[in-house]
């Protein structure tokens, strides 16, 4: 098999993303703005056209279609623009267009019209209010009682289209697990989901994942690190003319810090996030657009208001209503200096106050210093009464969750909604809950309409959108890299990211305040599966609690190596079975029924894990140590482990009596390094992760031809696989059914009978790195692997 040219086959039916050379905005606008505007925008409609947008334009008026995409004859708009003929001509009035003005419509049109969502020639008489509005929510039906379904049902009877079907519960737990912490279920997690039968079973597992907090800020830091522009190389860091706000940052998702008081501390100049707000010094001379006042107006209008001001920052907007002044006069609030305004780099004369654009909740005064000036916006920004700081991030957060904006695009909130209530509602229960991210995305995943079978758009549907349940999203580069990661075994060793990823953020508080003492009497078995050759396992057990523990210690080493997680949070790893692990963990554990679980593995020689856990003191102690009562996982079902030896004898003596007390997350290996917290480089760049001197709120939904190449030939990609080729052909050699295990964990279903045919025939030997080199290969590549559905 030509593997290679196989896998490059499976791309050709993508869509590509194609580049237009004509650029709308700066070629085209102004030619439409200047010759048409006046009969055919704001609201004036001569011979029934519009123009406001492309959706009106493209609707044609009295006499038909004036425009088809990618078709010069069947564009008639062309030939009137063209005609000699006074009494046809349009425009009218004036000199008309000129040759090279009809050349660019020309290629415009014959490049099929590309004309970019959000942008407006003109109103279309609809403007979004400032202040918040309370919804009255309809009333349920059919029991859909969750108060996004029953705005929603409202929508589509509105709509005369049924509510769409609930998906199939191995692709929401999918795209559950990809969409709070980026990574994919194990087929373990996968499969105790699956056999969960409880009324809450999808509430309760977004709950488990949200209350990951290391996999949750690992994964939701892409998001903000493209909104924020914020990263670890690239333009500027090395001039010291760019500093990061990644510690900063990281630390805000880990504790979920309110939106609100994040907004005030990016503004109001905390120091370790003053990187957002600072911009990026360029070398050389820069346009006056883009010096770091500028920046600040563009930044800060952006992110927390949906507002471009970079059209604004040239001259007045061509593509919304505000103006040169505004966007200086932001600038103003930042600069140390007076700001004279500069029209297309030439000085106008005309200078800016520092002031803000919603005069109605409150104005900065222009006397004040600079640190109150910025003080007093983030008051201004996070005020109970702005509407548009809550409607932007909801409308940010659900766009990511449904892969498409209530708003589209999320960076032109001057655009109708598809549903006004809805994103009404959901910016007002957002203040109202505290401006708790995590909150809003367990209230948003929570809904039927996430978990409705997702809507595959077969063409962008502009201004005519109509929701019918969440729309399939490619995974982000760096999911992308971590699900092929985690399946093979393959993470990088090290971080660039300076982050805190150890299980606590108090943890070391924690230590000071509950000191254990000596290990007491250990009475543990070392344990394993039956066949102590086995180098890879799985452990588990599990304890119920009335009353969470106040004090917990848990003891533990393993010839050679483990990681133990509890109730899916990593806790500790060790590699070294000479230094056992000593810590207080109460805080980990819950009042109900808590898991705990062990990945084991031994690198030659013996083979065996032993552990004490003990529960609160005196009468009350409780203790949990290893024994034939723990689980072992073999062959996909959990079944009694075997004990090897009991303390004391064997191979290994007493290592537990003289182990030191540390803090969950000192001297270890720590959880598995994440994309988000290393360099980018040329494969993720490739696969749609920006450079960030920008801020980027959407990346490319598409994969062009230069990433299927990339994909298929690319030198780093193989040198993952075949790395996690050979760790594979070593933990699956002899496991009979490998290949179900790999489609389990890579795709959240077993293979079919067809697939499973034709993959025997690339893997027929578990054991045989290069067959399950190529097995990797056709499972990675395949869009139900690449695609969240």
């Amino acid at each position: 098999m030509n593997l290679p040219s196989f896998i490059f086959s499976i791309f050709l039916f993508l869509p590509l993303l194609v580049s237009a050379k004509i650029d709308f905005v700066h070629q085209v606008m102004p030619i439409l703005k200047k010759n048409c505007a006046e009969c055919h925008t704001d609201g004036k409609k001569k011979g029934g056209l519009s123009m406001n947008t492309r959706a009106e334009f493209l609707a044609g008026g009295e006499n038909g279609e004036m425009a088809v995409p990618g078709n010069i004859e069947e564009s008639w708009f062309l030939e009137l623009v063209e005609s000699d003929d006074l009494d046809e001509r349009m425009p009218p009035k004036g000199p008309g267009v000129s040759p090279q003005q009809f050349k660019i419509l020309h290629q415009w049109v014959k490049e099929g019209m590309v004309w970019e969502d959000g942008i407006s020639l003109g109103s279309s008489g609809w403007e979004p209010k400032l202040k918040p509005r309370v919804v009255t929510l309809p009333k349920a039906r059919n029991n859909r009682a969750h108060p996004i379904d029953r705005i929603l049902d409202q929508y589509y009877q509105n709509k005369k289209i049924p509510s769409p079907a609930p998906t199939k519960d191995r692709i929401f737990a999918r795209r559950a697990y990809l969409d709070t912490v980026g990574i994919l279920p194990t087929p373990e997690e996968l499969n105790e989901y699956l056999n969960d039968q409880s009324e809450n079973n999808k509430q309760n597992l977004i709950k488990t994942l949200l209350s990951r907090d290391i996999a949750y800020a690992d994964h939701w830091l892409t998001f903000w690190n493209d909104l924020l522009r914020n990263d670890y190389t690239g333009t500027g860091f090395i001039t010291k003319g760019r500093t990061q706000i990644t510690t900063w940052l990281y630390s805000a998702l880990r504790q979920n810090k309110p939106y609100d008081q994040m907004t005030r501390e990016l503004i109001d100049t905390e120091e370790e996030a003053a990187g957002f707000i600072n911009g990026i010094k360029w070398r050389g001379s820069v346009n006056a657009s883009q010096t770091r006042n500028m920046q600040f107006a563009q930044n800060v209008s952006q992110v927390f208001l949906g507002i471009n001001m970079k059209c604004a920052s040239c001259h007045d907007s061509f593509i919304d209503r505000w103006t040169l002044q505004e966007s200086y006069d932001l600038a103003a609030v930042f600069a140390e200096e007076t700001l004279e305004l500069e029209r297309c780099d030439v000085p106008t004369g005309k200078m800016a106050t520092p002031r803000w654009m919603f005069p109605e909740l409150g104005q900065i005064d222009p006397k004040a210093n600079k640190n109150e000036r910025l003080k007093q916006l983030a008051k201004l920004m996070t005020h109970p009464e702005n509407g548009r700081f809550t409607r932007t991030i909801v409308n940010r957060v659900w766009a990511q969750l449904m892969g498409r904006g209530i708003v589209h695009p999320v960076d032109a909130m001057h655009t109708k909604p598809w549903n006004e209530d809805l994103l009404d509602y959901l910016a007002d229960r957002f203040a109202k809950d505290g401006y708790d991210l995590k909150k809003f995305l367990l209230f948003v995943m929570s809904s039927e309409a996430y978990g409705a079978t997702s809507d595959r758009l077969l063409k962008e549907p502009g201004e005519n959108y109509t929701f019918k349940g969440p729309v399939p999203k490619r995974m982000t580069a760096e999911q992308l890299m971590d699900s092929i990661w985690q399946v093979t075994g393959t993470n990088p060793d090290k971080a660039e990211a300076k982050v805190d990823r150890s299980p606590s953020l108090n943890s070391h508080n924690a230590i000071a305040k509950k000191r254990l003492g000596k290990p007491q009497a250990i009475n543990a078995h070392w344990i394993w599966g039956p066949d102590t050759q086995t180098r890879k396992i799985k452990l588990r057990t599990t304890i119920d609690f009335a009353i969470a523990p106040k004090i917990t210690s848990f003891l533990a080493t393993c010839d050679n190596a483990f990681v133990l997680k509890i109730n899916g949070n990593y806790i500790t790893s060790s590699k070294e079975w000479t230094k056992p692990r000593y810590h207080e963990i109460a805080q980990y554990f819950k009042a109900g029924n808590n898991l705990i679980e062990v990945d084991a593995e031994m690198f030659g020689g013996g083979a065996g894990f032993i552990a004490q856990f003990i529960f609160g003191k005196g009468d009350q102690k409780r203790i949990i140590e290893t024994n034939k009562n723990w689980e072992f996982l073999q062959d996909s079902e959990w079944v009694a482990a075997s004990e090897v030896h009991p303390y004391g004898s064997g191979p290994w003596k007493r290592p537990l009596e003289n182990a030191k007390q540390t803090s969950p997350g000192s001297n270890h290996d720590g959880p598995a390094i994440r994309a988000s917290l290393v360099k980018n480089d040329f494969l993720m760049r490739s696969l749609g992760r920006p450079h960030r001197d920008q801020i980027v709120t959407s990346r490319p939904a598409e994969l062009t031809t230069l990433q299927a190449i990339d994909l298929a030939n690319g030198e780093l990609l193989s040198g993952y696989l075949a790395k996690g080729a050979k760790n594979l052909s070593e933990k699956l050699n002899g496991q009979q059914d490998f290949i179900n295990w790999l489609y389990e964990h890579s795709l959240g279903r077993k293979p079919n009978a067809g697939e499973r045919q034709l993959l025997q025939t690339v893997a027929s030997d578990s054991g045989n790195r290069q067959q399950v080199e190529d097995l990797l290969w056709l499972v990675f590549m395949q869009p139900d692997f690449q695609i969240i559905r």
